[in-house]
Protein backbone atom coordinates (compact mmCIF):
# COMPACT_ATOMS: atom_id res chain seq x y z
CA UNK A 1 0.00 0.00 0.00
CA UNK A 2 1.02 3.33 -0.88
CA UNK A 3 0.21 6.98 -0.11
CA UNK A 4 0.36 10.31 -1.84
CA UNK A 5 2.36 13.16 -1.30
CA UNK A 6 0.60 16.14 -2.55
CA UNK A 7 1.61 19.40 -3.33
CA UNK A 8 -0.18 22.72 -4.22
CA UNK A 9 -0.37 26.37 -4.03
CA UNK A 10 -2.62 28.01 -1.42
CA UNK A 11 -4.59 30.96 -1.78
CA UNK A 12 -1.56 33.00 -0.52
CA UNK A 13 0.82 31.00 -2.93
CA UNK A 14 2.35 29.58 0.06
CA UNK A 15 3.57 25.64 -0.73
CA UNK A 16 1.71 23.11 1.35
CA UNK A 17 0.08 19.77 1.51
CA UNK A 18 -2.94 20.01 -0.25
CA UNK A 19 -5.37 17.98 -2.41
CA UNK A 20 -4.73 18.69 -6.00
CA UNK A 21 -6.47 16.34 -8.26
CA UNK A 22 -4.05 17.05 -11.47
CA UNK A 23 -1.80 14.51 -12.78
CA UNK A 24 1.82 14.54 -11.65
CA UNK A 25 4.65 15.39 -12.98
CA UNK A 26 6.96 12.31 -13.60
CA UNK A 27 10.46 12.07 -12.87
CA UNK A 28 11.34 11.55 -16.69
CA UNK A 29 14.27 12.53 -18.93
CA UNK A 30 12.34 14.53 -21.83
CA UNK A 31 11.86 17.36 -18.57
CA UNK A 32 16.00 17.54 -18.06
CA UNK A 33 19.08 17.99 -19.46
CA UNK A 34 20.28 15.15 -16.95
CA UNK A 35 19.75 11.77 -16.30
CA UNK A 36 17.15 10.81 -14.04
CA UNK A 37 19.83 9.07 -11.65
CA UNK A 38 22.03 11.44 -11.70
CA UNK A 39 22.00 11.75 -7.95
CA UNK A 40 22.74 8.34 -7.30
CA UNK A 41 25.55 8.72 -9.64
CA UNK A 42 27.19 11.76 -7.97
CA UNK A 43 26.70 10.40 -4.45
CA UNK A 44 27.93 6.59 -5.13
CA UNK A 45 29.78 6.41 -8.77
CA UNK A 46 31.88 9.67 -7.64
CA UNK A 47 32.02 8.83 -3.95
CA UNK A 48 36.04 8.00 -4.13
CA UNK A 49 36.32 11.72 -5.58
CA UNK A 50 34.66 12.75 -2.04
CA UNK A 51 36.49 10.76 0.02
CA UNK A 52 40.09 12.81 -1.39
CA UNK A 53 38.42 15.85 -0.98
CA UNK A 54 37.40 15.02 2.67
CA UNK A 55 33.42 16.25 1.66
CA UNK A 56 32.33 12.40 1.61
CA UNK A 57 30.36 12.97 4.78
CA UNK A 58 28.43 16.00 3.27
CA UNK A 59 27.50 14.88 -0.37
CA UNK A 60 24.37 13.12 0.62
CA UNK A 61 23.26 16.45 2.51
CA UNK A 62 23.88 19.02 -0.43
CA UNK A 63 22.61 16.40 -3.46
CA UNK A 64 19.66 15.88 -1.24
CA UNK A 65 18.74 19.66 -1.62
CA UNK A 66 17.91 19.25 -5.72
CA UNK A 67 16.31 15.71 -5.49
CA UNK A 68 13.90 17.19 -2.98
CA UNK A 69 13.27 20.24 -5.51
CA UNK A 70 12.59 17.91 -8.58
CA UNK A 71 9.60 15.63 -5.99
CA UNK A 72 8.04 19.44 -5.15
CA UNK A 73 8.29 20.35 -8.79
CA UNK A 74 7.15 16.66 -9.41
CA UNK A 75 4.05 17.61 -7.72
CA UNK A 76 2.64 14.67 -6.64
CA UNK A 77 4.90 11.97 -4.68
CA UNK A 78 4.10 8.48 -3.81
CA UNK A 79 5.59 6.54 -0.96
CA UNK A 80 5.11 3.30 0.94
CA UNK A 81 2.78 3.31 4.32
CA UNK A 82 5.66 2.10 5.90
CA UNK A 83 7.58 5.84 5.06
CA UNK A 84 4.71 7.01 7.74
CA UNK A 85 7.37 5.63 10.50
CA UNK A 86 10.16 7.28 9.18
CA UNK A 87 8.38 10.84 9.19
CA UNK A 88 7.42 9.98 12.71
CA UNK A 89 11.19 9.15 13.44
CA UNK A 90 12.59 12.51 11.67
CA UNK A 91 10.18 14.26 13.88
CA UNK A 92 10.84 12.89 17.23
CA UNK A 93 14.67 13.47 16.48
CA UNK A 94 14.00 16.91 15.93
CA UNK A 95 11.93 17.06 19.45
CA UNK A 96 14.77 15.47 21.17
CA UNK A 97 17.03 18.55 19.95
CA UNK A 98 14.95 20.71 22.85
CA UNK A 99 16.97 18.63 25.25
CA UNK A 100 20.04 20.03 23.83
CA UNK A 101 22.05 23.10 25.27
CA UNK A 102 25.99 23.03 23.77
CA UNK A 103 26.60 25.35 20.59
CA UNK A 104 28.40 22.64 19.76
CA UNK A 105 25.78 19.63 20.26
CA UNK A 106 23.71 21.68 18.81
CA UNK A 107 25.80 21.12 15.16
CA UNK A 108 26.20 17.66 15.52
CA UNK A 109 22.88 17.45 16.23
CA UNK A 110 21.64 19.44 13.10
CA UNK A 111 23.93 17.06 11.10
CA UNK A 112 22.88 13.93 12.10
CA UNK A 113 19.53 14.67 11.87
CA UNK A 114 20.02 16.16 8.32
CA UNK A 115 21.65 12.98 7.68
CA UNK A 116 18.20 10.86 8.92
CA UNK A 117 16.20 13.57 6.66
CA UNK A 118 18.64 13.20 3.74
CA UNK A 119 18.09 9.36 3.41
CA UNK A 120 14.59 10.27 3.72
CA UNK A 121 14.64 12.37 0.52
CA UNK A 122 17.07 9.78 -1.37
CA UNK A 123 14.22 7.20 -0.12
CA UNK A 124 11.33 8.83 -2.39
CA UNK A 125 13.14 10.02 -4.84
CA UNK A 126 14.78 6.71 -5.93
CA UNK A 127 10.75 5.27 -5.26
CA UNK A 128 9.60 7.88 -7.61
CA UNK A 129 11.73 7.64 -10.20
CA UNK A 130 9.72 6.44 -13.70
CA UNK A 131 8.44 2.73 -13.69
CA UNK A 132 10.81 -0.09 -15.58
CA UNK A 133 13.18 -2.84 -15.48
CA UNK A 134 15.94 -0.51 -17.56
CA UNK A 135 15.68 1.98 -14.78
CA UNK A 136 15.77 -0.60 -11.88
CA UNK A 137 19.12 -2.17 -13.86
CA UNK A 138 20.19 1.17 -13.61
CA UNK A 139 20.05 2.15 -9.89
CA UNK A 140 21.21 -1.82 -9.40
CA UNK A 141 24.62 -1.16 -11.35
CA UNK A 142 25.11 1.95 -9.74
CA UNK A 143 25.15 0.40 -6.44
CA UNK A 144 27.40 -2.39 -7.50
CA UNK A 145 29.69 -0.24 -9.06
CA UNK A 146 29.71 1.51 -5.34
CA UNK A 147 30.54 -1.97 -3.62
CA UNK A 148 33.50 -2.57 -6.28
CA UNK A 149 34.77 0.64 -5.09
CA UNK A 150 34.61 -0.70 -1.07
CA UNK A 151 35.94 -3.90 -2.24
CA UNK A 152 39.21 -1.58 -4.00
CA UNK A 153 39.00 0.84 -0.93
CA UNK A 154 39.34 -2.75 1.12
CA UNK A 155 42.81 -3.77 -0.91
CA UNK A 156 43.85 -0.27 -0.40
CA UNK A 157 43.87 -0.17 3.52
CA UNK A 158 45.33 -3.59 3.39
CA UNK A 159 48.31 -2.28 1.25
CA UNK A 160 48.85 1.30 2.48
CA UNK A 161 47.80 0.53 5.91
CA UNK A 162 47.60 3.40 8.59
CA UNK A 163 49.04 6.09 6.01
CA UNK A 164 47.41 9.29 5.61
CA UNK A 165 46.89 12.56 3.37
CA UNK A 166 45.41 15.77 4.11
CA UNK A 167 42.16 16.21 1.98
CA UNK A 168 41.44 19.68 0.16
CA UNK A 169 39.15 21.15 2.30
CA UNK A 170 41.27 20.38 5.69
CA UNK A 171 43.25 23.34 3.72
CA UNK A 172 40.13 25.39 3.31
CA UNK A 173 38.69 25.04 7.02
CA UNK A 174 39.52 27.85 9.73
CA UNK A 175 41.72 27.07 12.33
CA UNK A 176 38.91 27.08 14.91
CA UNK A 177 37.68 23.95 12.88
CA UNK A 178 40.03 22.25 11.33
CA UNK A 179 41.37 20.68 14.80
CA UNK A 180 38.21 19.81 16.61
CA UNK A 181 37.69 16.06 16.50
CA UNK A 182 34.36 15.99 15.23
CA UNK A 183 34.95 17.78 11.87
CA UNK A 184 38.45 15.22 11.66
CA UNK A 185 36.15 12.11 12.05
CA UNK A 186 34.16 13.58 8.92
CA UNK A 187 36.91 14.81 6.91
CA UNK A 188 40.34 12.85 7.45
CA UNK A 189 40.29 10.18 4.67
CA UNK A 190 41.78 6.61 6.49
CA UNK A 191 42.91 3.80 4.42
CA UNK A 192 42.81 1.44 7.41
CA UNK A 193 43.38 0.63 10.72
CA UNK A 194 46.17 -1.03 11.94
CA UNK A 195 45.61 -3.02 15.20
CA UNK A 196 47.67 -5.67 16.97
CA UNK A 197 44.94 -7.56 19.22
CA UNK A 198 45.49 -10.91 17.68
CA UNK A 199 49.23 -10.52 19.05
CA UNK A 200 50.56 -8.92 15.55
CA UNK A 201 49.83 -5.69 13.88
CA UNK A 202 46.79 -6.09 11.32
CA UNK A 203 45.77 -3.71 8.95
CA UNK A 204 41.55 -3.76 8.84
CA UNK A 205 40.42 -2.03 5.98
CA UNK A 206 38.81 1.33 6.52
CA UNK A 207 38.99 3.08 2.93
CA UNK A 208 36.52 5.09 1.48
CA UNK A 209 35.32 5.04 5.24
CA UNK A 210 36.52 6.95 8.72
CA UNK A 211 36.93 2.99 10.52
CA UNK A 212 37.01 -0.47 9.75
CA UNK A 213 33.52 -0.91 11.42
CA UNK A 214 31.68 1.66 8.80
CA UNK A 215 33.90 -0.71 6.13
CA UNK A 216 32.57 -4.51 7.54
CA UNK A 217 29.21 -2.57 7.79
CA UNK A 218 28.69 -1.41 4.18
CA UNK A 219 30.35 -4.30 3.03
CA UNK A 220 27.88 -6.68 4.47
CA UNK A 221 24.55 -4.71 3.42
CA UNK A 222 26.24 -4.28 -0.59
CA UNK A 223 26.87 -7.56 -0.89
CA UNK A 224 23.23 -9.31 -1.29
CA UNK A 225 23.15 -6.11 -3.46
CA UNK A 226 26.16 -7.80 -5.61
CA UNK A 227 24.49 -10.78 -5.61
CA UNK A 228 20.92 -9.49 -6.89
CA UNK A 229 23.26 -7.69 -9.64
CA UNK A 230 24.93 -11.41 -10.50
CA UNK A 231 21.50 -12.94 -10.86
CA UNK A 232 20.12 -9.59 -12.81
CA UNK A 233 23.23 -9.59 -15.20
CA UNK A 234 22.53 -12.64 -17.06
CA UNK A 235 25.04 -14.13 -19.27
CA UNK A 236 28.06 -12.24 -20.31
CA UNK A 237 31.15 -9.90 -19.21
CA UNK A 238 29.54 -7.99 -16.73
CA UNK A 239 28.14 -10.80 -14.93
CA UNK A 240 31.86 -12.48 -14.96
CA UNK A 241 33.40 -9.39 -13.49
CA UNK A 242 31.03 -9.40 -10.52
CA UNK A 243 31.18 -12.75 -9.70
CA UNK A 244 35.41 -12.26 -9.56
CA UNK A 245 34.91 -9.38 -7.56
CA UNK A 246 32.76 -11.29 -5.33
CA UNK A 247 35.69 -13.85 -4.90
CA UNK A 248 38.06 -11.13 -4.25
CA UNK A 249 36.16 -9.41 -1.58
CA UNK A 250 36.87 -12.47 0.65
CA UNK A 251 40.05 -11.23 0.94
CA UNK A 252 39.35 -7.87 2.41
CA UNK A 253 36.56 -8.98 4.08
CA UNK A 254 38.38 -11.34 6.14
CA UNK A 255 41.30 -8.68 7.11
CA UNK A 256 38.50 -6.43 8.75
CA UNK A 257 37.89 -9.04 11.44
CA UNK A 258 34.48 -7.42 11.10
CA UNK A 259 32.72 -10.27 13.44
CA UNK A 260 29.20 -8.21 13.34
CA UNK A 261 29.36 -8.37 9.31
CA UNK A 262 30.02 -12.46 9.07
CA UNK A 263 27.26 -12.39 12.04
CA UNK A 264 24.73 -10.27 9.56
CA UNK A 265 25.43 -11.38 6.20
CA UNK A 266 25.39 -15.08 7.61
CA UNK A 267 21.87 -14.27 8.85
CA UNK A 268 21.04 -13.11 5.40
CA UNK A 269 22.18 -15.75 3.81
CA UNK A 270 20.78 -18.29 6.08
CA UNK A 271 17.00 -16.38 5.17
CA UNK A 272 17.77 -16.81 1.14
CA UNK A 273 18.22 -20.16 2.05
CA UNK A 274 15.61 -20.61 3.81
CA UNK A 275 13.15 -18.96 1.56
CA UNK A 276 14.66 -21.13 -1.11
CA UNK A 277 13.39 -24.00 0.67
CA UNK A 278 10.24 -22.80 1.41
CA UNK A 279 9.69 -21.79 -2.45
CA UNK A 280 10.80 -25.63 -3.83
CA UNK A 281 13.84 -23.37 -5.43
CA UNK A 282 15.70 -27.04 -4.91
CA UNK A 283 18.14 -26.00 -7.72
CA UNK A 284 18.91 -22.53 -6.15
CA UNK A 285 19.21 -23.64 -2.69
CA UNK A 286 21.66 -26.14 -3.56
CA UNK A 287 23.87 -23.20 -5.76
CA UNK A 288 23.64 -21.14 -2.58
CA UNK A 289 25.25 -23.99 0.06
CA UNK A 290 27.64 -25.14 -3.16
CA UNK A 291 28.89 -20.82 -3.04
CA UNK A 292 29.04 -21.37 0.90
CA UNK A 293 31.22 -24.69 0.46
CA UNK A 294 33.50 -22.84 -1.84
CA UNK A 295 33.88 -20.25 0.27
CA UNK A 296 34.75 -21.96 3.20
CA UNK A 297 37.25 -24.30 1.53
CA UNK A 298 39.20 -21.17 0.59
CA UNK A 299 39.23 -20.22 3.84
CA UNK A 300 40.73 -23.61 5.66
CA UNK A 301 42.71 -23.83 2.82
CA UNK A 302 44.72 -20.57 3.15
CA UNK A 303 45.79 -18.82 5.84
CA UNK A 304 42.85 -16.10 6.18
CA UNK A 305 40.93 -18.71 8.06
CA UNK A 306 42.95 -18.32 11.01
CA UNK A 307 42.41 -14.75 10.88
CA UNK A 308 38.88 -15.53 11.15
CA UNK A 309 39.23 -17.88 14.11
CA UNK A 310 41.57 -15.39 16.00
CA UNK A 311 38.70 -12.93 15.28
CA UNK A 312 36.10 -14.74 17.13
CA UNK A 313 38.33 -16.10 19.77
CA UNK A 314 40.11 -12.77 20.31
CA UNK A 315 38.46 -9.73 22.97
CA UNK A 316 39.46 -7.35 20.15
CA UNK A 317 41.49 -4.96 22.03
CA UNK A 318 38.91 -5.03 25.11
CA UNK A 319 35.83 -4.07 22.33
CA UNK A 320 33.58 -6.03 24.00
CA UNK A 321 33.92 -4.92 27.29
CA UNK A 322 34.01 -1.03 26.08
CA UNK A 323 31.44 -1.79 24.06
CA UNK A 324 29.68 -3.50 26.91
CA UNK A 325 29.80 -0.75 29.20
CA UNK A 326 29.31 2.42 26.80
CA UNK A 327 25.60 0.14 25.92
CA UNK A 328 24.75 -0.39 29.43
CA UNK A 329 25.25 3.76 30.24
CA UNK A 330 22.75 4.20 27.32
CA UNK A 331 20.40 2.21 28.91
CA UNK A 332 20.66 3.87 32.28
CA UNK A 333 20.24 7.33 30.34
CA UNK A 334 17.10 6.42 28.53
CA UNK A 335 15.66 5.28 31.24
CA UNK A 336 16.19 8.92 33.10
CA UNK A 337 14.88 10.65 30.09
CA UNK A 338 12.82 7.56 28.12
CA UNK A 339 10.85 10.06 26.09
CA UNK A 340 13.25 12.36 24.16
CA UNK A 341 16.83 11.18 25.53
CA UNK A 342 19.54 13.78 25.47
CA UNK A 343 19.93 14.45 22.22
CA UNK A 344 23.52 13.99 21.36
CA UNK A 345 25.60 11.56 22.88
CA UNK A 346 27.72 12.83 25.74
CA UNK A 347 30.74 12.30 28.07
CA UNK A 348 30.98 9.54 30.65
CA UNK A 349 30.88 11.23 33.18
CA UNK A 350 34.12 10.71 35.52
CA UNK A 351 35.39 8.15 33.13
CA UNK A 352 37.99 8.87 30.84
CA UNK A 353 38.98 6.65 28.13
CA UNK A 354 35.82 5.60 27.19
CA UNK A 355 33.49 6.23 24.09
CA UNK A 356 30.78 9.08 24.84
CA UNK A 357 27.62 7.47 26.04
CA UNK A 358 25.16 6.93 22.87
CA UNK A 359 28.02 5.82 20.31
CA UNK A 360 29.60 1.97 19.57
CA UNK A 361 26.17 1.61 17.59
CA UNK A 362 23.15 3.03 16.07
CA UNK A 363 20.61 1.88 18.42
CA UNK A 364 22.61 3.49 21.67
CA UNK A 365 22.79 6.43 19.61
CA UNK A 366 18.82 6.95 18.82
CA UNK A 367 18.28 5.15 22.30
CA UNK A 368 20.69 7.61 24.31
CA UNK A 369 19.99 10.82 21.97
CA UNK A 370 16.41 10.50 20.81
CA UNK A 371 14.60 8.09 23.17
CA UNK A 372 12.82 5.09 23.43
CA UNK A 373 9.86 6.28 20.77
CA UNK A 374 12.65 6.98 18.25
CA UNK A 375 13.63 3.22 18.50
CA UNK A 376 10.49 1.84 18.14
CA UNK A 377 9.98 4.56 14.82
CA UNK A 378 13.34 3.54 13.52
CA UNK A 379 13.48 -0.33 14.27
CA UNK A 380 9.80 -0.03 13.30
CA UNK A 381 10.40 1.21 9.96
CA UNK A 382 12.74 -1.14 8.80
CA UNK A 383 10.62 -4.13 10.21
CA UNK A 384 7.56 -2.77 7.93
CA UNK A 385 9.80 -2.07 5.11
CA UNK A 386 10.87 -6.08 5.18
CA UNK A 387 7.44 -7.14 5.39
CA UNK A 388 6.12 -5.36 2.63
CA UNK A 389 8.84 -6.33 0.06
CA UNK A 390 9.03 -9.98 0.84
CA UNK A 391 7.60 -10.85 -2.22
CA UNK A 392 9.89 -9.25 -4.65
CA UNK A 393 9.74 -10.57 -7.51
CA UNK A 394 12.92 -13.07 -8.79
CA UNK A 395 15.86 -13.86 -7.42
CA UNK A 396 17.52 -10.60 -7.50
CA UNK A 397 14.38 -8.90 -5.65
CA UNK A 398 14.85 -11.84 -3.09
CA UNK A 399 18.49 -10.53 -2.59
CA UNK A 400 17.38 -6.70 -2.45
CA UNK A 401 14.61 -7.24 -0.15
CA UNK A 402 17.17 -9.02 2.75
CA UNK A 403 19.42 -5.75 2.88
CA UNK A 404 17.38 -4.54 5.61
CA UNK A 405 17.66 -7.70 7.27
CA UNK A 406 21.38 -7.96 7.17
CA UNK A 407 21.66 -4.55 8.18
CA UNK A 408 19.14 -4.25 11.35
CA UNK A 409 21.75 -7.20 13.31
CA UNK A 410 23.98 -4.31 13.19
CA UNK A 411 22.72 -1.41 14.72
CA UNK A 412 23.96 -3.04 18.52
CA UNK A 413 27.54 -2.63 16.97
CA UNK A 414 27.65 -0.34 14.79
CA UNK A 415 26.87 3.13 13.50
CA UNK A 416 25.01 3.37 10.22
CA UNK A 417 25.86 7.25 9.68
CA UNK A 418 26.75 9.01 7.13
CA UNK A 419 27.21 6.13 4.60
CA UNK A 420 25.37 2.73 5.35
CA UNK A 421 21.70 4.18 6.03
CA UNK A 422 22.06 6.16 2.72
CA UNK A 423 22.58 2.79 1.34
CA UNK A 424 19.98 0.91 3.00
CA UNK A 425 17.44 3.37 2.11
CA UNK A 426 18.51 3.38 -1.64
CA UNK A 427 18.38 -0.96 -1.78
CA UNK A 428 15.19 -0.94 0.30
CA UNK A 429 13.50 1.71 -2.67
CA UNK A 430 14.45 -0.45 -5.39
CA UNK A 431 13.29 -3.89 -3.94
CA UNK A 432 10.03 -2.02 -3.74
CA UNK A 433 10.50 -1.55 -7.69
CA UNK A 434 10.80 -5.76 -7.63
CA UNK A 435 7.65 -5.52 -6.17
CA UNK A 436 5.88 -3.75 -8.87
CA UNK A 437 7.88 -6.11 -11.89
CA UNK A 438 5.78 -8.60 -13.69
CA UNK A 439 6.44 -11.81 -12.57
CA UNK A 440 7.86 -14.90 -14.61
CA UNK A 441 4.83 -17.27 -15.94
CA UNK A 442 5.04 -20.07 -13.37
CA UNK A 443 5.45 -23.69 -14.53
CA UNK A 444 3.47 -26.70 -13.94
CA UNK A 445 5.45 -27.29 -10.77
CA UNK A 446 5.97 -24.04 -9.37
CA UNK A 447 4.25 -24.12 -6.04
CA UNK A 448 1.08 -21.77 -5.04
CA UNK A 449 3.33 -19.22 -2.85
CA UNK A 450 5.63 -18.71 -5.62
CA UNK A 451 3.21 -17.77 -8.38
CA UNK A 452 1.41 -15.29 -5.31
CA UNK A 453 1.74 -11.47 -6.96
CA UNK A 454 2.78 -8.86 -4.60
CA UNK A 455 0.37 -6.38 -4.11
CA UNK A 456 2.03 -3.22 -3.59
CA UNK A 457 0.56 -0.77 -5.20
CA UNK A 458 1.65 2.01 -8.49
CA UNK A 459 4.33 4.25 -7.77
CA UNK A 460 2.07 6.32 -9.62
CA UNK A 461 -1.16 7.04 -12.13
CA UNK A 462 -0.62 5.46 -15.41
CA UNK A 463 1.12 8.59 -16.90
CA UNK A 464 4.18 8.07 -14.79
CA UNK A 465 4.06 4.45 -15.51
CA UNK A 466 4.30 5.24 -19.20
CA UNK A 467 7.19 7.86 -18.60
CA UNK A 468 10.52 8.15 -21.12
CA UNK A 469 13.00 5.80 -19.92
CA UNK A 470 15.82 7.71 -18.64
CA UNK A 471 19.34 7.90 -20.33
CA UNK A 472 22.53 5.72 -18.99
CA UNK A 473 24.05 7.17 -16.11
Amino acid sequence: MSTPLLYGRRARGQLGAVLDARPPRPLAAGDQRLPVTWPLVVLFVAFPLWWVLGVGAFTWIIVAIPMLASLIWLRRARVPVAFVLWLAFISWVLLSGLQLESGTKIITFSYRLALYAAAGVLFVYTYNLPRGKVLDAKILRILTIFWMIVVVGGYAGILVGAHTFTPLIDELLPGSLRHQEFVQELVQPVFAEVQGFLGFPIPRPAAPFRYSNYWGGNMAVLTPVAIAAVIAAGRGARRKLIIAVLIASVVPMVFSLNRGMFISLSIGILYVALRLAMRGRLAAFGSLLGIAALVAVILVATPLGHLIAASFSSTHGHSNSTRLSVSQQAIAGARQSPIFGYGEPQAAPGQTGLPPIGTQGQLWMVLYSNGIPAVVFFIGFFLAVLWQTRRAHGMAGLWLHTVPLVALPQIGVYGWLPVELQVVMVAVALSYRYCWQPAARPGPGTPASARAVARVPALADARSARAVRSRSP
